[in-house]
């Protein structure tokens, strides 16, 4: 089964990859490039960044799934 890219929602996967890029990046600051624990930190801060987007009512648009063909 093919992907089809015209139903991928780019701004929620951006999003998304900049939520992560953060997360790694704040993981690696705090623990002076100790791996293990800068993985552990970096999936903890996704986990808070992402359910703070999407389950806090912020009031911006938030991207919803596509409908099934």
């Amino acid at each position: 089964m093919p992907i089809d890219f015209a139903h991928v929602d780019w701004v929620y996967t951006g999003v998304l990859a900049v939520f992560v890029f953060i997360s790694s990046l704040v993981g690696n600051l705090l623990t002076f490039r100790n791996r293990g624990v800068a993985a552990v930190l970096a999936a903890v801060l996704f986990v808070i960044l992402f359910v703070l987007w999407t389950y806090y009512p912020h009031g911006l648009p938030l991207p919803v799934r596509p409908a099934p063909a």
